[in-house]
């Protein structure tokens, strides 16, 4: 595992080698024409885009912009089960926010919602009457109370988060009140906020199909520093809310998320999120030149090759702690071109304009260089399984108790920061490091790197292996380091 922080000027390189691929390959040879074939293509956002403004959007366009779509939200009497299903989450279990030293560290999976102590239940429910008749949109216009009339943790952030958004909610009030159902119509809006910001804390913090899509308008219309921030704040605004112990501390925790993301950067989100409750990322990519400020946020896109009215055609979006957002899109050539080689099924993951690829093959992931073909690839590697299957097993040891002394004193003060995503996602790297330690000394027989390179090399064959934390964006930046090597990508 080879984890180096990465200045500026090597964020332009990436981008640079992520750009689109070079023609297709002409060889008659079957295994050629599928890698010409299949492909994807890979993009860069980082934090030190000097493009970081965002999109101004006036009060007057988002209002325009608003009730022209509001229409076209399907009322939902589960919006949190809709939200879920919208962006490919799962159904069960709420989140449970994890505090080390006073700080966020992780979102973990509940099976069940625990109910609010009684003290503060009553107190709660008061400041939600409060909230729905500011925004007119009915008595239980967050839906909260569809399930029973008990609120729990998961209730109160989502009662917090409409806290901050309010001045965004408040100003389309006029507009749900010509809705049959208006609280359906918020409900959805509010709801599928909470669920796409909630994916940013969970372990792997990657967004898919639609999810990706709007992570990527996002990014245009605000740029990356400002998306970086939103989740930031969240964090922020869960960590409170968790802690909260009086109605005051949760509203003081939602005015402050409004405060930290400001008026524009609300218009924003309320604006994308209600073009995705479309459902279809089909249909997204037809709403958002419509939408204010569209010109601009698609240069933005444009500069790191990346066409909004292609959005569709992007299937997941990983965030590093480096603050870079990794988009991987499908190209067109890829569209229905799964194929099989023999008794061989080849997919290509991604294809970098050098023309290496990364393949997932007899169900093993490769980095294949553009000089080697793809039946040079083992129809059997059973070192590889081995090493595939023993990595899996040491990510579910790992604990933060497993944290260097170097690692925590990192973590800590990117906390005192206030840079909770940052955190995060530094953990995830240590317990990266952490699974190739584990691994070094189970497979002794290996030839591992001490310094460049691959990380291990089968001595008895000549295969070589590279231990990765199986986020996109880290594989990424190993296919574009070692273009010109082939190995197995061992991921977990």
């Amino acid at each position: 595992m080879k984890c180096r922080r990465l200045d500026a000027l090597a964020l332009a390189l990436l981008a640079a080698c992520a750009t689109t691929p070079h023609p297709p390959l002409t060889s008659t040879d079957p295994y050629e024409r599928e890698r010409a074939a299949l492909r994807y293509e890979a993009h860069l956002f980082t934090v030190s885009d000097p493009d970081s403004e965002p999109v101004e959007v006036s009060e007057k366009d988002f209002h325009r912009a608003m009730r022209k779509m509001l229409p076209g939200v399907p009322p939902s009497a589960l919006p949190k089960e809709s939200a879920q299903w919208l962006l490919s989450q799962p159904l069960a279990g709420s989140l449970l926010a994890e505090v080390e030293a006073g700080r966020v560290v992780r979102l973990t999976p509940l099976d069940e919602n625990s109910p609010l102590d009684s003290s503060l239940a009553g107190d709660v429910k008061l400041e939600y009457a409060r909230i729905c008749h500011e925004l007119s949109a009915g008595v239980d216009c967050l839906r909260l109370q569809s399930d029973g009339p008990t609120l729990t943790r998961e209730d109160v952030r989502v009662l917090a988060l409409a806290i901050g958004l309010k001045p965004a909610l408040q100003k389309i009030k006029h507009s749900l009140k010509e809705m049959v159902e208006p609280a359906a119509v918020l409900s959805m809006i509010v709801w599928t906020c909470v669920v796409y910001l909630a994916m940013w804390l969970l372990p792997e913090p990657v967004s898919k199909v639609l999810a990706a899509a709007l992570t990527v308008g996002l990014v245009a219309w605000l740029g990356a520093s400002t998306v970086w921030n939103l989740m930031d704040g969240w964090a922020v605004l869960v960590r409170e809310v968790d802690g909260a112990h009086s109605v005051a501390q949760l509203r003081a925790a939602g005015e402050k998320f409004g405060h930290t993301v400001g008026d524009n950067t609300a218009h924003v989100v309320v604006m994308l999120v209600t073009a995705v409750l479309g459902g279809t990322v089909a249909k997204l990519a037809k709403k958002l030149p419509q939408l204010p400020g569209f010109s601009r946020a698609a240069a933005r896109a444009e500069a790191e090759g990346m066409s909004l009215q292609k959005v569709a055609q992007v299937e997941e979006v990983a965030v590093s702690s480096e603050g870079t957002f990794s988009v991987l899109a499908r190209t067109a050539a890829t569209e229905g071109a799964a194929t099989a080689t023999g008794s061989r099924s080849v997919a290509t993951i991604i294809r970098h304009r050098l023309g290496n690829l990364q393949v997932f093959i007899n169900g093993q992931r490769w980095h294949v260089p553009a000089h080697r073909r793809l039946k040079q690839i083992p129809a059997m590697d059973p070192v590889g399984d081995q090493l595939q299957a023993a990595a899996r097993q040491a990510a579910k040891r790992w604990s933060p108790a497993a944290l260097s002394d170097n690692e925590s004193i990192a973590i800590s003060e990117a906390r005192k920061q206030g840079k909770y995503l940052k955190a995060h996602l530094m953990e995830r790297m240590a317990r990266g490091k952490f699974v190739e330690r584990q691994l070094r000394a189970q497979f002794k027989h290996l030839r591992w790197s001490t310094n460049k390179g691959v990380d291990a090399v089968d001595p008895a064959t000549g295969l070589q292996y590279e231990i990765l934390s199986g986020t996109q964006w880290n594989m990424e930046m190993h296919g574009r380091r070692m273009a010109n090597e082939l190995f197995r990508m061992i991921t977990f």
